[in-house]
Parts: C-alpha cells; structure tokens; sequence
C-alpha cells in the first residue's frame, strides 16, 4: 500500500539487467528442468489431459505421440539456448505496462501512463430485461465421412476402489497408500490433526504453515527452494480449521531425498525473525483484501453469525486483524512446541511407490520424530440463530449482490451427511442443478448459483446456498432462491431421483483417477475412519435411497425456516427493498461481520 508503480517497474528493469549480463546458472537450469519433468508428468495424468496431450501435439506437431520428443527437447536445453531466446524474444521488445491504483491515489501509476478510458454500466433498478434462450438457429450441417450422431447410453459404469495399503511406524504415524505406477511420480500429504482447532490465538497454524517453507535451521529461503527445485519437487503447507497440512508431489526416483528433506523442514525449522514479519505483513495485508471482496465478506460473516466468532468454523483460518497484528515468532514456537506430534499424524501416498519403499524412506523421521497424543480443546457452538433471519452488509455502490443462505446440519461423519450431500444435488450440485437453471439459465441474473454441504467433522457442517447477482435483482433473486429450498422436498420427483443416480455413480467413474483424487479419498478416509472401500459403500446407499427417502432427507435438513441470510451489497439501493423479503429489518454488520452499533 502506498508504494509508486514506478519504483516496481526500477526494480523489474533491475532485475532484467542482472539477467541479461549474469545469465541463468548450472544449478538453476537443473532445477528448471526437474520441476518441467513433474509438470510435464502431472499434465498427463487423468483421461481428458491424455486426450487433450495427444490433440495438441497431433494439431501443431503432426505426431499425437510427440509427447516423448517434447520431454527430450526440454531436457536438451542449453545456458547457451535460453540466453538466445531471451536475447531474441524478450531483452529490448515492445512490451504492455498497466497501472492498477487505487481511485485516490493516481499518483501512484507509472508516471508515463496514459488515463484508460473505463465506462461503468449503470445498475437501473426496474429496468433488468428478460432472458430467453431464444430461437434455434437454422444451419446446414458441413458433410462429414464420419458417423457424428451421439451414441446411445450404456450401462452405468461400476466403481471398484483401487487397493489401499495401510501401515503403522513406530512413532504412531498412521500411514495409508495406493501404488499408481502409470507414471513415475509420487504425491504424499502428512497430516496432523488441529490446524486453527488448536489456535489460541486465530490464525497461528495458518502463519506457521506459512514459515515452514521459508528455510531450515541450515538453508535460507532461497537455498531451500533450491533444494526442492532441484528434486523436481513441490512441498506446500496449509492449515485449515480442522488439520496442519504438508503436501509433496516429487518425482519418483528423488522420493527418499525428497523425505529427508521434508524431515528437515519439519524437525529443524528455522525460525527467521525477518521472513517472519514479512509473512505477518502479508498476511495482514490479505485479510484487509479479503473486506473488499464481497464474496469473502459473505462467507466469512455467515460463519461467524452460525458458528459464533469465538468458535474455529466461526473465524477465518487465516486469522483476524488483530490476532495478526498481535502475533509474535513466540506464538508459532509455543503452537509448535504443543502440537507437533506424530500421534494421530496421517501420511497419505499414491504414486509410483510401494509400501515397502515409502516405510523404509520414512524410517529416519519415525525415529527421529516423537512426541505425545495431542489434546484437542472444545468449543461451545454460538445458540442457534434465530431462523427466517437477514443480515446485511453495505459495500457502497457495488454493482452485484452476494447472496448466502443456510444452516448448521451434522458432521461428515454422521451416516446422514451422505444421503444428504446425493440430496443436495437436483437443488445446488452443479450447472444442472436448479439453482443454476432457474438464476443463469432461465433469468440471466448472474454467472453462477449452488449449494453445498461442507465437510466439517468436530462439529456440525453447514449447508449452504450461494450467488452473487446484479444488484437491481437482490430481492427477486432471494424470492426466487426461498421458493426453490421451500418447494424442494414437495417437486422432488421419480426423476430426480433417477437423474441424481445416473450422475453420482458416472462421476465416481472418474472421481478418483489422477493422483490428487486418490490423495484426496485418502485423506478422507484417514480423517473420518471410514473403510476402504467407502465409495462402493456410499454408492450402496445411493442406490438403495427412494424418491421418498429423499424427500425425507431434504425435510430433515433443509428447512428454510431455520435458515440464516446474508446479503452483501450496496445499501443505498438495496437495504430498503430487502425489508420487503418479510423477514423483519436487516440486522446490518460491517465487512468484519461484526453488528453495527
């Protein structure tokens, strides 16, 4: 904030000189080339990056097979090659330079910008006009040799789980696995159970996680990722409401160096009181971000109203303003010290890897890893707010409205969240959906609409409903949403149930076929203590469920008279016409969730 564009651009001009009379490095093409190699090798994975590998190369090489000789080129370049190509393409050319300034501040662009000329389009309210698909056009069809007419439907395919290892070391690491060796990469995710759970103060875990990348107790920030680099590997950590993440994809023949690595990330953290700051910056500066984004503003602001501010679920993941501007190096060494136990840990791995391998890579970190069972702390979920209720929050002059409604159900591990999740379908699971029928299709009031049922497992998850639309159709868009949650169970028809079926069981066909899918089951099933085979279990239940049993889930779970709504959008325009909803007066909050006074 604050800073002239034109001393980026000196530092962007800086750093092409360097370029330009120090070249790229040895070690740096090496490090370019392994992590090309594990992109290379991810962009194949999954049916449709196939098909889509082999029409690309087909289209501009002449060789749907090229793939092999693309791999061959990349690792053949030279120093030398990129230097022409930069010297030919890039050093000297012509260039596009925009400035993004806020509205107060224009003396803050590149001095010698030129005023875009942006003309805003004028939200009338009364004045939306009606959408219809219009009619079919008429063409004659280009004659083609080949059969185009689409075949018929066969059988509903039958989802079989992939063989999952499981194994136990001996510092209480529970590990679970699935070999995948169509290509010669492995992914593997080590999860600790807490993450912001364990928080005292909102938003710790997010920033350690943060930190953990940024060097090691021997390696600077830069040395470390020149070390991953050069594996071909990419290690990222999170941490959400409910779990402290580290997730690894490297290629298959650097996996042990990649392990001792992530051992020494994990066991000799560096602690730089410098990169530290840096981050806490950053992250200060992204919370404040995320209060001019509607859509976060929403989200955030309907969890803290259901799940109150005090509560994991309730807060953002990344902290607040003050909990960050408070945060000390201390208080990630403290979280550290407390929580980073290998008791509970799940490491979840697919790729080309056996059990026997991945056991005896982790062999130095189990013994060299130890630590006691984690006691995770309860919080009191916030009363249950009262239903048929809205919240609103002003962001002046915005020409959209975000719209959320929804309520606290069950947990992921109740057998209820399942029956639920198939019945959410027909209302908000996809662009088929009549949520995205009724808003975009039918209406044109916005660019997207659905529902989802989250996936919490400490406490009830929510069931939430969301889009965002033009402000002039803020109430008729909430209409219109109420009247499609309140006549669900009652048109839940035959054919809904047919329809949701069909699609559930063909989209497991492919759920779980790349490697992030596969971790993703993984980590679902450690997490929850669910049985290996829980897709066909689930399908079972999918396919036992009645038009009845629907309509008996969606009364159970989905009444809108325990629904909470917020709204977000300019108030000037707005606030008035929502009173008309009937739900009494808005209680307006402000960008933080928090009731005005």
């Amino acid at each position: 904030q604050g800073v002239a564009l034109d001393d980026v651009v000196a530092g962007l001009d800086e750093g092409m000189a360097r370029f330009a009379e120090e070249g790229v490095s040895d070690n740096e093409l090496m490090r370019i080339k392994a992590e090309l190699e594990t992109a290379f090798y991810q962009d194949l994975s999954g049916v449709l990056n196939k098909a889509r590998s082999l029409a690309t190369y087909n289209e501009f090489a002449g060789d749907p097979g090229f793939a092999t000789e693309n791999l061959r080129r990349l690792q053949a370049v030279t120093r030398d090659d990129v230097m022409r190509v930069f010297e030919k393409y890039v050093q000297g050319r012509r260039f596009v330079q925009t400035s993004f300034v806020p509205k107060a501040t224009p003396e803050l662009a590149v001095t010698v910008a030129e005023r875009a000329k942006v003309t805003e389009e004028k939200i009338v309210q009364g004045a939306e006009a009606e959408v219809s698909q219009g009619a079919l056009a008429e063409y004659e069809k280009t004659p083609s040799k080949h059969d185009r007419s689409e075949p018929p439907l066969g059988e509903l395919p039958v989802f079989r789980s992939p063989e999952i290892w499981s194994h136990s070391l001996p510092n209480g690491i529970e590990v679970l696995g699935i070999e995948d060796s169509e290509l010669p990469l492995v992914t593997f995710n080590l999860v600790l159970p807490g993450g912001g759970w364990l928080d005292k103060r909102p938003g710790t875990a997010a920033l350690l996680a943060e930190l953990f990348t940024e060097g090691t107790a021997s390696r600077t920030p830069a040395e470390l990722e020149e070390a991953i680099g050069l594996l071909g590997a990419n290690v990222s950590a999170y941490a959400t409401a409910e779990a402290f993440t580290i997730s690894v994809d490297t290629l298959a023949r650097n996996l042990e160096a990649t392990v001792d690595l992530v051992e020494e990330m994990l066991l000799e953290p560096r602690w730089d009181s410098v990169e530290f700051e840096r981050l806490r910056s950053a992250t200060e500066a992204t919370i404040i971000a995320a209060e001019g984004d509607a859509g976060s503003v929403a989200s955030n602001a309907w969890r803290r109203v259901v799940y109150g501010p005090e509560h994991p679920f309730g807060r953002p993941s990344t902290g607040t303003r003050e909990s960050i501007a408070a945060m000390t190096l201390g208080d990630l060494k403290d979280w550290y010290a407390a929580n980073m136990s290998p008791v509970g840990a799940r490491l979840q791995v697919v790729g080309d890897v056996d059990g026997e391998r991945i056991t005896t890579a982790l062999a130095g970190l189990s013994k060299r890893w130890t630590g006691d069972p984690v006691t995770m702390p309860e919080y009191e979920l916030a009363p249950r707010p009262k239903g048929q209720t809205v919240f609103f929050v002003d962001i002046p002059g915005a020409k959209q409205s975000v719209i959320d409604v929804g309520k606290r159900v069950v947990p992921a591990t109740d057998p209820d969240w399942v029956r639920l999740n198939y019945a959410n379908q027909r209302l908000g699971g996809g662009s088929s959906a009549r949520l995205f029928q009724l808003l975009r299709i039918e209406k044109g009031y916005t660019y997207g609409a659905g529902s989802y049922v989250g996936d919490n497992t400490r406490d009830p998850s929510p069931w939430l409903a969301y889009t965002s639309v033009r402000a002039n159709v803020t109430l008729e868009s909430m209409e219109l949403m109420r009247e499609q949650i309140n006549d669900y169970a009652s048109t839940f028809l035959d054919e809904d149930t047919s329809v949701t079926k069909n699609q559930v069981i063909k989209r497991n066909a492919r759920a779980y076929e790349t490697p992030a899918a596969k971790i993703r089951l993984l980590d679902r099933i450690a997490l929850q203590g669910l049985p290996h085979d829980i897709v066909e279990k689930e399908t079972a239940v999918l396919q036992s469920m009645s038009t009845e049993d629907f309509r008996e889930v969606i009364t159970e779970h989905m009444d809108e008279s325990e629904m909470i709504w917020v709204i977000v959008g300019d108030g000037a325009t707005q606030l008035e016409r929502i009173k008309d909803f009937g739900y009494g007066e808005p209680i307006e909050l402000d960008r933080r969730g928090r009731p005005l006074m």
